[in-house]
């Protein structure tokens, strides 16, 4: 299952339409390395034959099955704020949150 919050949706519209291609889709990704170690990210990419296509967004938003099988549940939301939330220079983006969460 996956939930995106309207604040998230709309930024990963903007991603989409600045990166994205008339084939592509957001991917949910298990993202390496950082302070906080690994986690889920978002990138543009292009489907393949193994993965999760949520098409009740705006945006076709995809994921490998077993990340999902592994996650149970996906909620993304998106933050803005100077207190470092989310990382980053600004303390702004996205926040990614399963339920079983990514721990390599």
């Amino acid at each position: 299952m996956l939930t995106i919050s309207p604040e998230a949706l709309a930024r990963i519209e903007e991603l989409h339409q600045a990166q994205g291609g008339e084939r592509s889709a957001i991917r949910i990704a298990v993202m390496g390395g950082g302070r906080h170690g690994s986690g889920l990210g978002l990138i543009v990419d292009e489907r393949s034959d193994d993965d999760l296509v949520f098409d009740e967004f705006s945006v076709p938003i995809i994921a490998a099955r077993n990340l999902m099988d592994y996650c149970r549940r996906i909620s993304i939301d998106f933050r803005t704020g100077g207190d470092g939330r989310c990382g980053g220079v600004t303390g702004n983006g996205f926040l990614i949150v399963a339920e079983n969460p990514i721990n390599l």
